[in-house]
This record gives C-alpha cells, structure tokens and sequence, in this order.
C-alpha cells in the first residue's frame, strides 16, 4: 500500500470517529433536553378549609348560602326530604352543631327534636341564630277546631320568642318575612365569621324584593283565594298575598298532631260552605286521610313542596314553584 493510501485511509478513519463521537454527544444533548422539558413544573394549590355555618333544614340553607358563598360552607342538619316537625338528630348531628362557628334555626318550636340542645346551645352562650326572633311572629289561636291568624302579632326581636307556643313556626313560606330578618343575620353571620358581607346582603335582598313582587302580582289575578291545606302551613304566606286558610286536615301547624273524627267532619263542612275545589297536601299530611277528605267533597288534591327544596335550585325557584302550583289550581 503506497504512503498516499494511507493517509487518505487514516484521515477517512479519523472523519467518521469525529462524526461518531459528534452523533453520541448530539443524543444525549436531545434526551437532557426532553427529560427537562417534560419534567412537571406546576403543583396543585391547597384546599382552603371554609369555617362550617350549620343550618337546621334546607329551604333555609338556600339563603343562608347565598350569604356566605365563598366565605364559609353551609352544613344542613335535617335532610331534605325528611319532615323537620319529627326529625331527631343523632349524636354526630349534635357534635356538629356544637362545633359550628355560626347556628342558623327557625325557632318558634318547628325543629320538635332539636330544640332542647339548639336552646342549651343558645344559654350557654353559643353562636345561634333563631329566625322566628327577627321577625313579625304570626300568632295563632285555637278554636272550633282548627288554628286561625291572630289579629295581634308579635314584634321582631322578642327575646326568646322560639320559647312561646301558639305561634305560627312556617316563615320561610314568605319572601317578605325573610326580608325582615335578612339585616340582622348578615351582620351576626359577618361578625362571626369576621368578613363583610354588605355586597351579599345587597344581592339577596334585590333578589327576594323582586320575587316578592312577582308573587303579589300574581296573586293579585286571584279573585278568592281560599286554602284548604294539610296541616296549617300557609299562613304567612296567605297574609301576604291575600289569601285565607279556611282549613287543614291536620288543624295544626305541626305534623306531629293528629286530626280527630269530628275535625274532619268540620272540615268536610267547610269545604262544601266555601265551595273549595282543591285541597293542597305537603310533606306529613296523611296521604290516604286527604285523599278521602277530597274524594268525599268532590275537590282535587295537589302536593305542594313546602318543607323541602323538592329539586330547586334555589329558594327563589322554590317559593316560584310551589305559588305557582297554588295560582293555578285556583284559577
């Protein structure tokens, strides 16, 4: 082999160790630079742990939840479904009232089974709030066997007006009695839980003014508007659109009471002097002792979600649903 061969040979030897050596090193330059560029950069933010506002039945924690969105979580005790007259809460329903920043209660003795430690509770010292003590308390008499609106009422802010009986616990049932309690539980709700909660108050207050204006309106289209009603619920709400309660299969406001043969007799009675075409039952009413009552004088029975969310999404959908349940059956 000549000395030219040679070096042309040594050299070409040389070029493709060079580009070997420059391929290897180009490999690992790509594979540090993916490892990087897929290496996960982002961690998940921590869970911020909201004080717990508990509230003693649904319909309420709607608004109670619209107050405090984003400030606190709401815990409901009574499950929504569950008749809060006869509900008895367990050990564990009353650690967690216990435990609570805030209480919200209806008061006036609608939650039967919670009373006595929402009012231990309340003695003590504790950080509950009792709607029926904000509020003009609709009173109610009994006689000839059945309960009736009282002409005197009671004003809001009575001390410890959830002690007193003969009173009308069912509230909720109108937006402008909610209104009248809606200051006072925003500013111990925000005292509590030491924010603000003015812009809240605001929302909700537009809110429930409005809906309690496209209720009256509605109303107003009713010549006579006449309830006959499972138990004696719909006061409130009667005296504020113009309504009257004639009757109620369960002459009561708690569904923990029972009516007597000679009561539905009286019913009956009046049901036929009134000329009433509907009977309006809700959550508690004795299902087969209303259909009996409506099939003896001939009226139509209609279920109404009174003590329940019942699927609303709010508690503006859920007075919305149930009043227009009530317009139409009456027109």
């Amino acid at each position: 082999m000549t000395k030219h061969r040679i070096a042309t040979l040594a050299i070409a030897l040389t070029l493709g160790t060079l580009g070997l050596s420059c391929a290897s090193d180009d490999t690992t330059n790509t594979e540090d630079t993916v490892a990087t560029t897929t290496a996960p950069t982002t961690t998940e933010a921590p869970a911020i742990d909201l004080p717990d506002v508990v509230v003693t039945y649904s319909v309420l924690a709607s608004v109670v939840s619209d107050l405090v969105d984003g400030v606190a979580d709401v815990v409901t005790i009574i499950p929504d479904g569950q008749d809060p007259h006869d509900f008895e809460p367990s050990a564990k329903d009353l650690e967690t009232i216990n435990n609570a920043v805030f209480v919200v209660a209806n008061g006036l003795q609608f939650e039967e089974g919670l009373e006595t430690p929402l009012e231990r509770l309340h003695d003590d010292g504790g950080p509950v709030f009792f709607v029926g003590e904000h509020i003009t308390v609709r009173e109610m008499i009994e006689g000839d066997g059945h309960s009736h609106s009282h002409g005197d009422e009671k004003s809001a802010g009575d001390d410890h007006a959830h002690d007193h009986g003969g009173v009308d616990p069912h509230l909720w049932l109108s937006p402008g009695t909610m209104l009248e309690m809606l200051p006072a539980l925003a500013n111990e709700l925000a005292t509590a839980l030491n924010t603000n909660l003015d812009a809240a108050l605001a929302d909700v207050t537009a809110e429930l003014t409005a809906l309690d204006k496209e209720i009256a309106a509605l109303f107003a289209k009713i010549d006579t508007c006449e309830l006959v009603t499972g138990h004696d619920e719909l006061g409130y709400f009667a005296d504020r659109y113009g309504c009257e309660t004639i009757g109620a299969v369960i002459p009561s406001s708690t569904t923990t009471s029972e009516a007597s043969a000679g009561e539905l007799a009286e019913l009956k009675a009046v049901i036929a002097e009134h000329g009433a075409t509907v009977v309006f039952t809700s959550l508690g009413t004795p299902q087969d002792v209303a259909a009996q009552v409506a099939k003896e004088t001939g009226a139509t029975l209609v279920e109404l979600s009174t003590h329940v969310m019942g699927g609303a999404g709010s508690y503006a959908e859920f007075v919305r649903t149930f009043a227009t349940q009530i317009a139409d059956a009456l027109a």
